[in-house]
């Protein structure tokens, strides 16, 4: 954002006039939203503050009641932070008298998202006070670029933003605290490897059949299973994948597993697989090959991945497949490709890349680092699963619901994410598709939701995003 914003002020644009678009959208998103109630406005020394300004003599030529506040007095104004100062007519009162002030909602335009220090005083007791906020930008005291509070912050119901969306809308913790958020076009052409997930980006690209098609040219995913007592994590695998498209799916598994898992399964097919050269020879028939839930620590489970990475399907490592190689993260990264994944969740990711996600400045680079450092594609799940490729690309998804923290959710995503590529979509497209849809299937059945629940739901949403049905949402 802000170099789009130097590109347009080095191109002749007035920094002004971009202020004052910005205010007057804040003025607009206010009134539209919350129509009535007295507006105490809170403005800061910079940028912010004169937005706030801006948005202020707006709403007063809305006929709303408005109360404007500031961090300093109005004569130590500079730059445009003046010139919107000037645009209020009535008085200006300090933070400290806001305290006290009667109002029904606050437009917090004190410092957004490029504030470097904690709130102090005034600013910081006005934060804590219980209220309806409306932040422009990000809520003050929040950090824009990290997603995180820097001390006492500012919790609004609702947030205006500008051109692009900032990593705090929609990473945790900061995503929690901004409310509704919308994105105000202010002129702005921002470029950016870094976006929201959305159907948008991606539905021309779902893989459906051809009249013509049959199972075999839908490909064929095939799914590692764990040993006797541990063999649910991978079927719910490879029931998702076969929802997802995959024209074929087998389940491979140990010898002494084949009748509990023979027990469970009909369209879904069976091998028994023991040992490095049988597994070398059934992935040799495979697209897609996923390995990791519930496989067990063990050096089988070490073993396979290595042969896994050697054949010619892509593969989608989840799990124990994951933290088998804690102790040597390096060896896994030497052998992974461009066409696999990864799919850590915060745990995981540490045991493997270290402190990135603390040392990185939000979860969106860390996970970009984590992609060039194992040369694929890394899925850094949570409420914010951030889907990151080698080349910087990264994805948001914040489509999702709190009832998706149960047991074998992740192991459903991964059968999600295979089934796609299975059909040939490439990985990273796979992830984003997986991730939205997953997160989908978790909003349509909401509370009690169980992993078994989810890949039922996936005849509804795909007809939905192939325009069969209307999109539930």
């Amino acid at each position: 954002m802000r170099a789009a914003e130097q590109a347009l002020f080095d191109a002749g644009l007035d920094s002004f006039v971009l202020m004052q678009r910005a205010g007057e959208a804040v003025a607009e998103f206010v009134h539209a939203h919350w129509p009535d109630g007295t507006i105490q406005v809170l403005c800061g020394p910079g940028g912010n503050g004169g937005d706030g300004f801006v948005a202020a003599a707006k709403l007063a030529k809305l006929w709303r009641k408005v109360e404007v506040f500031c961090v300093v007095p109005v004569a130590e104004l500079t730059g445009d932070a003046a010139k919107a100062a000037a645009l209020w007519e009535g008085k200006v009162g300090t933070l400290e008298e806001a305290l006290a002030a009667p109002h029904d909602l606050v437009l917090d335009a004190l410092y957004g998202g490029g504030l470097s220090r904690p709130l102090e005083g005034a600013a910081a007791a006005l934060a804590e006070r219980p209220a309806r906020v409306i932040s422009v930008d990000v809520p003050s005291g929040i950090d824009g670029a990290t997603a995180r509070p820097i001390g006492p912050f500012f919790r609004a119901e609702g947030t205006l933003t500008f051109a692009a969306l900032r990593p705090a809308h929609v990473l945790l913790p900061a995503a929690a605290f901004c409310g509704a958020v919308m994105v105000a076009d202010i002129g702005v052409p921002v470029q950016t490897k870094a976006v929201e997930n959305s159907p948008a980006l991606w539905v021309g690209q779902m893989p459906q059949p051809g009249q013509s098609d049959y199972k075999h040219r839908r490909g064929h995913l095939k799914v590692v299973s764990g040993p006797m007592t541990s063999t649910g994590a991978a079927r719910l695998a490879a029931r998702a994948g076969l929802r997802a498209g995959a024209g074929l799916v087998t389940l491979l598994s140990p010898p002494d597993a084949m009748m509990v898992n023979a027990a469970h399964l009909t369209a879904i097919m069976l091998s028994s697989v023991d040992g490095a050269d049988a597994l070398t020879e059934s992935a040799a028939t495979a697209n897609v090959v996923i390995l990791g839930p519930a496989a067990g620590l063990t050096a089988r489970t070490l073993a396979y991945a290595e042969t896994l990475l050697r054949s010619p399907a892509r593969c989608v490592l989840d799990a124990d497949a994951l933290t088998v190689f804690s102790d040597d993260p390096a060896r896994l990264f030497a052998l992974l490709r461009p066409g696999d994944v990864l799919t850590p969740h915060t745990g995981e990711f540490q045991r493997l890349f270290g402190d990135l996600l603390t040392a990185a400045p939000n979860k969106i680079e860390a996970a970009r680092a984590a992609a060039a450092k194992a040369g694929c594609v890394v899925v850094v799940k949570g409420a914010d699963t951030v889907i990151a490729e080698p080349g910087g690309n990264a994805l948001v998804n914040t489509h999702a619901t709190r009832w998706l923290a149960t047991a074998g959710s992740g192991d459903v995503l991964a059968g999600f994410m295979a089934g796609f590529m299975s059909q040939g979509v490439d990985t990273f497209t796979a992830a984003a598709m997986a991730t939205w849809i997953h997160g989908e299937a978790g909003i349509r059945i909401g509370a009690g939701l169980i992993s078994e629940d989810l890949e039922q739901e996936l005849p509804d949403i795909l007809s939905a995003l192939h325009g069969e049905i209307q999109v539930q949402t």
